[in-house]
This record gives C-alpha cells, sequence and structure tokens, in this order.
C-alpha cells in the first residue's frame, strides 16, 4: 500500500495518523480569542514562556479586583487524549472563564507539546516547566498579573482527562524531585481522570475490541515507551509507597457513570483514602452523563452544578 494512504492509528473523528508521518486533526483546532469575557467579566491574555519549543500560557483575572489581596492560582491542565486542543480551545476558554469567576482566582492555563509529533512524557515536562515559571512570576520573575495578585503558597492544579493524568503526575513528583523552598500545591483537582491499565478493574468494560484500542491509543501517544501498567497510566499499578504521595493538602476526583474511565477515578480516592496520605480526599460523582459532559454541555444543570462544585474547592481555605 502507498504509505501516504495507509494507516497507522486513528481515533474516528478526532484524529488519523498514517505511516508517512502525516497527521489529520479533525477536532481541537479551533481558537478562541483571548478577550475580556462578556459573560463573567473575566480578562485573558496569551504569553509564550519558552520560544524554543513553543510552549505559553493563556491568563486570566477575575473582574471585581479592589485590593492586592493575594487570590488563588488555578494551574489548569487541558485534555484532548494528548494529542488535540490548546488552552485556547473554546470549551476550555469557556471552562476557565466559569471557574475563574466562580472562585475568584487567577488562572494558567497551559498549552504544552502534542503527541504524537511529541510523545508522552514531553507533556509532562511542559507542564512542569510552566509550573516553574508561574512560581518565579509569583516572585516578580514574570508576569506582573501574577506577582500582584497570585498567591504562591495556594496553587491548585487541575486538569481534564489527560489533563487530569498530567496534574497527577505532577503533583506525585514533588514528593521526589522538588526542592524544599519550593511550594507546596495546595488542591489537586481531577475532572474524568484518564487513567487505564492493563488487566480490567470493578465494572470496567471487558469489550476486547475496546480495550484494545484503547491500549494502542496509550502505545500511540507514548512512542511504545511506556507499558500499560507504567505509574503514568496507572498509578494503582505502583507500590503503595511509590504511586501516591501527592504534596499537597487535598483532592478532588470527579468522575462520570457512563465514564469508560470511571472505575480508576473511583479506585484513586479509594487507595488514596486507604493508604496513609494525610490530605483530604473527595469524589464527585455525576450520574447519567458522559467523559467530561461539562466540555460540551456546558449549560446544562449537571454541568452548571459540578462546575460550582469544583469552583469551591478552588477557592475553599483550609
Amino acid at each position: 500500500m502507498d504509505p501516504d494512504n495507509e494507516l497507522e492509528y486513528e481515533f474516528p473523528g478526532v484524529v488519523r495518523y498514517y505511516k508517512s508521518g502525516e497527521i489529520q486533526r479533525y477536532d481541537g483546532s479551533v481558537i478562541a480569542p483571548a478577550t475580556i469575557d462578556p459573560t463573567t467579566g473575566v480578562t485573558s491574555k496569551d504569553l509564550v514562556i519558552d520560544k524554543s519549543t513553543g510552549l505559553s500560557v493563556r491568563l486570566y483575572l477575575p473582574d471585581g479586583i479592589y485590593s492586592d489581596n493575594k487570590l488563588p492560582i488555578l494551574f489548569f491542565i487541558h485534555g484532548g487524549a494528548f494529542m488535540i486542543h490548546t488552552a485556547a480551545s473554546p470549551v476550555y476558554h469557556n471552562l476557565i472563564n466559569c471557574l475563574v469567576s466562580n472562585a475568584k482566582a487567577v488562572a494558567v492555563s497551559v498549552t504544552y507539546r502534542l503527541a504524537p509529533e511529541h510523545p508522552v512524557p514531553v507533556a509532562y515536562a511542559d507542564t512542569w516547566d510552566a509550573l516553574k515559571w508561574v512560581v518565579s512570576s509569583c516572585k516578580g520573575g514574570g508576569d506582573p498579573w501574577l506577582s500582584k495578585y497570585g498567591d504562591p503558597d495556594n496553587i491548585i492544579m487541575a486538569g481534564d482527562s489527560a489533563g487530569a493524568n498530567i496534574a497527577h503526575n505532577i503533583a506525585v513528583k514533588f514528593d521526589r524531585d522538588v526542592p524544599e523552598d519550593f511550594p507546596k500545591i495546595k488542591g489537586l483537582l481531577l475532572m474524568n481522570p484518564y487513567f487505564w491499565g492493563k488487566e480490567p478493574i470493578e465494572c470496567e468494560t471487558l469489550e476486547p475490541d475496546f480495550r484494545t484500542w484503547l491500549d494502542n491509543t496509550w502505545h500511540f501517544i507514548c512512542a511504545r515507551k511506556f507499558g500499560l501498567d507504567h505509574p503514568f497510566l496507572n498509578p494503582m499499578a505502583a507500590a503503595e509507597k511509590e504511586w501516591m504521595m501527592p504534596r499537597c493538602d487535598r483532592v478532588m476526583v470527579t468522575v462520570a457513570e457512563n465514564d469508560m474511565f470511571r472505575e480508576r477515578g473511583r479506585k484513586y480516592v479509594e487507595v488514596l483514602q486507604s493508604n496513609g496520605w494525610k490530605g483530604a480526599v473527595e469524589m464527585y460523582e455525576t450520574y447519567g452523563e458522559r467523559h467530561v459532559y461539562f466540555l460540551a454541555k456546558p449549560k446544562c444543570e449537571k454541568a452548571i452544578r459540578e462546575i460550582e462544585a469544583m469552583a469551591t474547592f478552588i477557592r475553599r481555605k483550609w
């Protein structure tokens, strides 16, 4: 067959990758401009923080700031199976506007490099560099919004799907590779996290073709460098003392009843509660909905309630 026409991998309706190296993305390429949101009054702007890699962020500032009091920092990592979307994607721009308005927080939304051109763990490295930039900016070394309003001791790291996977792996990194004077993440918010593994758990699907496709998706986005039970994808497979030590005070995990990753999110909470971790953990479950439904249906009643619950977690003081 002509390699220009021979598929190596397909995520139907999302991505096609040909053996020639050509990639076609059918989702996640639309851009919402940074601006003042007419609904919430939240102001946003874009910054490139590493020209050599293209690493960039979109910053958000809530309306109605009348003092120099420090605000929580929402450090957000978008999803998209590691392959699509940016911080400027409309679904994420709208979500962050709502969270910033409701939580009265400053937000930094990261655009990391995508697979397969930049396979995992590049997304982790980019996100870690962005977080270091945030901390430096709070100390006066970068953006004035963060130096004036951002509280480096009150960073809530959040993400959905693949972004939640990244958030977890960065939070675990804090227990191993971070200087003692680096601020501890205050909270970890995992929205419908993308975790998986070789063997089914609980009520997880047993359908072989679907599991094979999900298995191959992970192999594709990491260029087959990491197995299905590597802690990057399946933190519950690691030895107890090695995987679940996020250096933060509290964790919130959201799951949806019809999400293929639901059981992994539930198991994450269960293990976190039972392995001696000293923080506070909570789970928010939405019934009758699919994976990250709140992106596609942000104005439905369930999404409004869930977004408010997430905003409460962000602004809560412990």
